[in-house]
């Protein structure tokens, strides 16, 4: 029989993730998507911790997301994901998230590979996740393929130290820090009067403890709102994260008016 691949996850925005506006980061939105992956692989039996079990993991490989309006400090949000399609290797997964008023605030189709945990290596995806067989509930998104423009010359860079607490459990960086570097580069000009509504982000190589990452930025030529990253390893030189993001300016500039609830 068939399985319901679909699962529905509920976040409230904290205080510890909002920015000065009062609105949810990026990295903390991204962050309530992988929890809710994880709350869905645990119900399909295919969790990380299930994997693991037998020497695997799973590896976020790309994420493409839009965002249509952020959701403020003490918010509830509902996030929607299910498993959209099977692709040799890749294992593809979709998200919606919705206000409590079911508004659509934003949606993400992601690319999830398996990884040997000891070998650091990719392998076939294993015959009892394929047993889990993909019954999408919704329509699935565009799956998230192709090439991003490479980086020629980069405005802005800074390098970072990978340290303690920039580790996740499978002892590497987790994705949430990799796309906070990225963003972080940006100039504070940008950062300060604009909003980021659309990012695609590959994750092509591991970094771990006492690396030096080095994160590097510019703007597109033909578009202004649109920024491309890279981040690298200083000491290897090894491409770890390509990315490319897209914003628009805020209505009004300033300081926000934190009685707009």
């Amino acid at each position: 029989m068939a399985k319901a691949t679909g699962g529905t996850s509920q976040f409230i925005i904290r205080s510890n993730e909002i920015d000065y506006r009062g609105q949810a980061t990026l990295p903390a939105l991204v962050g309530c998507l992988h929890e809710a992956a994880w709350e869905n692989t645990t119900a399909l039996g295919i969790s990380m911790y299930d994997l693991l079990e037998q020497g695997l993991t799973w590896v976020l490989q790309r994420i493409r997301l839009e965002i249509f309006r952020y959701p403020k400090h003490d918010d509830k949000i509902i996030v929607e994901t299910w498993a959209s399609g099977r692709e040799r290797v890749f294992m593809h997964r979709d998200f919606r998230i919705y206000s409590a008023e079911r508004e659509l605030l934003g949606q993400a189709t992601s690319v999830w590979l398996v990884m040997d945990v000891v070998k650091r290596q990719l392998v076939s995806v294993p015959d009892f996740i394929t047993a889990v067989e993909i019954v999408p509930g919704q329509e699935p998104l565009p799956f998230a393929k192709g090439k991003l423009p490479q980086l020629q010359v980069a405005q802005y860079e800074q390098q970072i130290p990978v340290r303690w607490h920039d580790i996740d459990l499978n002892r590497h960086v987790t994705n949430t820090r990799y796309l906070q570097w990225a963003l972080d580069t940006l100039p504070l000009e940008l950062l300060e009067h604009h909003y980021l509504n659309e990012l695609d982000i590959i994750f092509k190589a591991e970094s771990v403890l006492g690396d030096i990452v080095v994160s590097e930025a510019a703007a597109l030529a033909e578009q202004e709102s649109m920024y491309i990253h890279k981040l690298t390893s200083r000491d290897s030189g090894k491409e770890l994260v390509q990315a490319k993001t897209t914003w628009s300016l805020y209505g009004g500039l300033g300081k926000p008016d934190y009685n707009e609830q």
